[in-house]
C-alpha cells in the first residue's frame, strides 16, 4: 500500500490514525502515491511552493495520494486519483476555515498529481510537460481547517491534442462536497518554461 517502493511515511501514519480517513486507505486495491514535494528522496527541482511554504506543520502537515487498481498494469491509464490533505491553522482565512486561494493551490496541485502518477506509470499519452492554463474554483461551502482534513478527487474530463481537462471536488469526512475545480492542463515544449 506505499508508493514506488518508499517505507511508509509520516503522513500515511497520521491519516490511519483518523478512522475516517484510514478507511478510504484500506482494501486490498488501494495503492498509494507519494507527491514528490513529500519524498525525502526527491532532489530541489520538485515544486517548491509547495515543498518549502506549505509543508509545515502548521499548513499542509499531511498529504497522500492513492487510487484503486492497485493491480493494474503499470502502465495503464490513471483516471481518477484522490488525495487526504490535511489542513493546519496557516491555511486558514477566517478562523477555522480554509482560505480560498489556499483551496485553489491545493486543487491545482491535486489535480495535476493526475499527470504526475500517470508520468511515473509510463503511461506514454500523457508524455512531455503539462502546466496550468486555467483554474476554476467553486466554493459551495466554508471547509473546516485547523485542525482539518479534506479528501480531493481529481478525475479527467477530457483529453485532446495538447489540453488535458481535469475536474475535482473538496469534501469532508461525511463525503460532502465542499468545493468543486476544473482545470485545462496544456503540454508545452521543456524550452518555453
Amino acid at each position: 500500500m506505499t508508493s514506488q517502493g518508499e517505507p511508509e511515511n509520516e503522513d500515511l501514519k497520521f491519516f490511519k490514525n483518523i478512522p475516517w480517513c484510514a478507511k478510504h486507505l484500506s482494501g486490498p486495491d488501494v495503492a498509494v502515491w507519494v507527491p514528490p514535494w513529500k519524498r525525502k528522496s526527491e532532489g530541489p527541482e520538485a515544486t517548491l511552493f509547495f515543498k518549502r511554504t506549505l509543508n509545515t506543520a502548521d499548513t499542509l502537515p499531511a498529504v497522500v495520494a492513492f487510487h484503486h487498481g492497485k493491480h493494474d498494469r503499470a502502465d495503464s491509464f490513471l483516471t481518477e486519483l484522490k488525495a487526504l490533505v490535511a489542513l493546519g491553522e496557516g491555511v486558514t482565512g477566517f478562523p477555522g476555515v480554509l482560505h480560498g486561494g489556499a483551496a485553489s493551490a491545493i486543487f491545482d496541485e491535486v489535480l495535476g498529481m493526475l499527470i504526475d502518477v500517470n508520468h511515473e506509470r509510463g503511461v506514454r499519452v500523457l508524455s512531455g510537460i503539462y502546466v496550468t492554463a486555467s483554474l476554476k474554483t467553486s466554493f459551495l461551502r466554508p471547509v473546516p481547517a485547523a485542525p482539518g482534513a479534506v479528501l480531493v478527487v481529481a478525475r479527467l474530463a477530457g483529453l485532446g491534442g495538447r489540453k488535458l481537462v481535469v475536474e475535482g471536488t473538496m469534501r469532508d469526512e461525511h463525503g460532502t462536497v465542499l468545493a468543486r475545480a476544473e482545470a485545462v492542463f496544456v503540454r508545452v515544449r521543456t524550452e518555453r518554461l
